[in-house]
């Protein structure tokens, strides 16, 4: 299959229709991608117990990335999904969207599934000795593998939530259509502000029941606009702006103990949602401003290319972050650094090697909607 031509992303695991790119949300994408594999890296060591799930470094650092990263894909879906509606009108846009994320959800809570069982047996024969994995044991570890997929459809696997939560935005943003009067702006906005509130910090125990915060970003992007968004990132003041959002954030994370929008791991209070709120949103904005600056410097291209491939790197990092701890494990290794650098190397460049060799064998399938022959 040829690629397809160049286009603004939507969302981290969408692309959008749009008449040029902008190299600022690209930038910005790359920022927040390399955030989230580096934390998801974190939370593996921490799940692994090769870190202390409650050491307050620990803390510290995941709610730094929490915090903001996920806001800023959450703003460039509301940004890019109310043009894709306009053009393609709500119901092909919704046919459409859906369709693939519900496929990408499926594919890849059935990949997540199949890989960790295969690295499962590999860790244990390379541990034990091929010997010690008899082909009784290995079947034994496929007991039961249909059931708690299916499971894992209903609950999401890991970071899977977010593709649920795309749909959901999608089907309410499409539908509600807040751009399209004064009324429904305000009144839709003022539901999701105090719906959002209400979540700030909150994880449900099924699929569409997390994330529920971050509407209040899409609704955001959906009521700026792409212009005003840009807006910020060429302003001739980003600079100031990108330092004051970024410090004052840095500064609320050093000082208090703010609340990020989902995967809050403490108690929930109003202290931490006083902060929380706040000092997402200066962050987003913050590193939304820094991007325009980066964006305009060599450093921004390589961004910007991880940026428009976020899709591919959401989706396979967590695989070959596992991979990589597992085999790091393995072979002895308990330098936590060495273990933060080649986990979040593998959750870059794994995902992009898998892109490239599914272009190369006409076979992109793990990313996209397959097409008829």
């Amino acid at each position: 299959m040829p690629e397809a031509p160049s286009t603004e992303r939507e969302d981290a695991p969408a692309r959008g229709a749009a008449p040029a790119r902008d190299r600022a949300f690209d930038v910005a994408r790359g920022i927040a991608i390399l955030a989230i594999v580096v934390g998801h890296v974190l939370r593996g060591l921490a799940a692994a117990d090769l870190v202390p799930r409650t050491s307050p470094v620990v803390l510290e650092v995941d709610d730094a990335f929490y915090a903001w990263h996920l806001t800023i894909f959450a703003v460039l879906l509301g940004v890019f999904l109310r043009p894709g509606v306009e053009k393609h009108g709500p119901r092909a846009y919704l046919r459409s969207r859906v369709a693939l994320f519900a496929y990408l959800y499926a594919v890849w809570t059935v990949l997540f599934g199949v890989t960790r069982r295969f690295t499962d047996v590999a860790a244990q024969a390379a541990q034990e000795g091929v010997d010690a994995v008899e082909p009784e044991v290995v079947a034994g570890r496929w007991d039961g593998f249909v059931g708690d997929r299916l499971h894992a459809l209903l609950v999401a696997d890991g970071p899977l939530w977010w593709l649920g939560f795309l749909v959901l935005v999608t089907v309410v943003g499409a539908l509600v259509r807040p751009w399209s009067s004064r009324a429904r702006a305000v009144l839709s906005s003022v539901i999701v502000a105090v719906g959002s509130l209400l979540a700030w910090g909150w994880t449900g125990p099924w699929v569409f029941m997390e994330g529920l915060a971050l509407l209040a970003f899409v609704w955001f992007g959906l009521l700026a606009g792409r212009e005003r968004v840009a807006a910020l990132t060429r302003s001739a003041h980003a600079r100031w702006v990108a330092l004051v959002g970024v410090g004052a954030g840095a500064a609320a994370l050093w000082l208090t103990d703010p609340m990020p929008p989902t995967s809050w791991m403490g108690p929930r209070t109003l202290w931490a949602l006083a902060w929380g709120v706040p000092t997402s949103i200066a962050l987003c904005l913050g590193v939304f401003a820094l991007s325009g600056s980066i964006g305009r410097r060599a450093v921004g291209r390589p961004l910007a290319f991880l940026g428009e491939r976020s899709l591919e790197i959401f989706l396979a990092h967590i695989v070959l972050t596992d991979m990589a701890r597992k085999l790091l494990t393995v072979a002895g290794v308990t330098d936590l650094t060495v273990h933060l650098v080649v986990g979040s190397v593998a959750g870059v460049l794994g995902p992009l090697g898998l892109w490239w060799l599914g272009r190369r064998l006409h076979v992109p399938w793990l990313f996209q909607l397959p097409t008829r022959a």
